[in-house]
């Protein structure tokens, strides 16, 4: 073997290890095409075709199985999210109905119904002061004050 075919052997096997890295950190298929397109111009590489033809393999196998593959591994990838009905209630206005302090919970009423929450803000919201939902932490909605209360 020339030090060219072991030199070009040797960066097929570098490209096959850091896309099959890439692929095991990611939750998506992202590169798995290019992983078996380096694996097909290794085998190229280590068959002794030329490097032109080996370069041309690993686009050509890598394009075919990206292509005819990604919109079938796209369906079953895609997870769709099932909102529940509290989702609904972020960005929704509520009345804090029991003295949220700045370290601790209080509770607001949303849509005629009486939510626990809590606040990022460094004061207290006071009783009857409107604020906004921003999300749903477990049984808990993190507020802030609504700005034009403000």
């Amino acid at each position: 073997m020339s030090p060219n075919e072991i030199l070009m052997i040797v960066i097929w096997s570098v490209i096959l290890i850091g896309t099959v890295v890439v692929e095991l950190e990611t939750a998506d298929l992202v590169t798995i095409w290019f992983t078996i397109g380096a694996v097909a111009a290794l085998i190229s590489a280590a068959l002794g075709v030329p490097i032109v033809y080996q370069f041309s393999i690993f686009i050509v196998v890598s394009l075919v199985l990206l292509f005819v593959t990604r919109p079938m591994t796209k369906r079953f990838m895609d997870k769709e999210v099932v909102k529940t009905n509290a989702d609904r209630m972020i960005g929704m206005h509520a009345t804090v109905v029991t003295e949220i302090p700045f370290d601790g919970k209080g509770e607001v009423k949303v849509s005629s119904q009486i939510w626990t929450a809590f606040s990022s803000l460094k004061t207290p919201i006071e009783v009857g002061t409107r604020v906004v939902i921003l999300d749903i932490v477990g049984n808990k909605l993190l507020v802030d004050i609504l700005k034009e209360d403000i």
